[in-house]
């Protein structure tokens, strides 16, 4: 699978608006319940109730954002009210580089929900495209063809990954998972949190010195910035990946939330 928007390649823009929609209404109704979210997710020490409303959050924020990258894609917009916008905002950037070890192990499972998601797709969908003709193909698209449908798909595989994480946290020191992780295990861990933060301080200073795009993507390849890890298709330079219209929106993105992270760490 390429990017997070591969998942939803089959359905289309009416059906993706209105479960949007429906996910922004859920979001909001957590936060309502539970407006300290932000600060639980900077806990050392959590109930496996506050880590589950947790997990769902972060979960259906990530469903929010594969629909987003979707309309990327398509150049299209999504419209959004004042409040769901404040929703979009409240659920942003909630998982720092220097978070809790548990909330970190969260979202890396939260990150690797879109290959799930695609790996729970009907066989006929999991081609990526569609096939003219083709029977299997048209059945499994009438499984999917309404957003209660999508719910019962995307709700079984966050079951799924969450009894995972809940296996992990029932195990008797789970409450402090740091004294009991292998050293190896946390400096991994470390050390991928500080190359993130390094790569975005790279791109903000980057940012802060290019008064003109082109001029960005040739400093991004004069200094040697890696791509994200799930961009599928780079051609091996920004320069040349910039030529490519989903890659650019993918550049955008990366960008603008390099910048976001960049700051939260001066």
């Amino acid at each position: 699978m390429g990017d997070i928007s591969d998942f939803f390649w089959f359905a289309n823009s009416e059906l993706l608006k209105e479960l949007f929609h429906v996910e922004l209404s859920l979001l909001n109704r957590l936060l309502t319940q539970d407006p300290e979210l932000r600060s639980l997710l900077d806990t050392s020490v959590a109930t496996v109730s506050d880590r589950k409303t947790c997990f769902t959050v972060l979960a259906h924020r990530m469903i929010l954002e594969m629909i987003s990258e979707t309309f990327d894609a398509l150049y299209e917009k999504l419209s959004l009210t004042g409040e769901e916008s404040n929703t979009v905002s409240a659920t942003g950037s909630l998982v720092g580089s220097d978070a809790p070890d548990w909330v970190l192990e969260m979202d890396r499972v939260v990150e690797r929900l879109p290959h799930h998601l695609f790996g729970a797709l009907p066989q006929a969908l999991r081609v990526g495209r569609f096939k003219e003709n083709d029977p299997e193909q048209i059945a499994a698209l009438g499984t999917l063809s309404t957003v209660e449908q999508l719910q019962v798909l995307i709700e079984s595989v966050f079951g799924q990954q969450l009894q995972r994480l809940e296996k992990r946290w029932s195990a008797a020191t789970s409450v402090v998972q740091v004294a009991t992780w292998p050293s190896n295990k946390l400096k991994f861990r470390r050390t991928r949190n500080k190359q993130r933060i390094t790569r975005d301080r790279m791109i903000a200073q980057i940012d802060s010195i290019s008064p003109t795009i082109p001029e960005f993507l040739q400093l991004m390849d004069e200094r040697k910035v890696d791509p994200q890890p799930t961009w599928s298709g780079w051609p091996g330079s920004w320069k040349d990946a910039y030529k490519n219209p989903r890659l650019r929106v993918l550049i955008h993105k990366d960008k603008s939330r390099a910048l976001t992270r960049a700051a939260r760490h001066k």
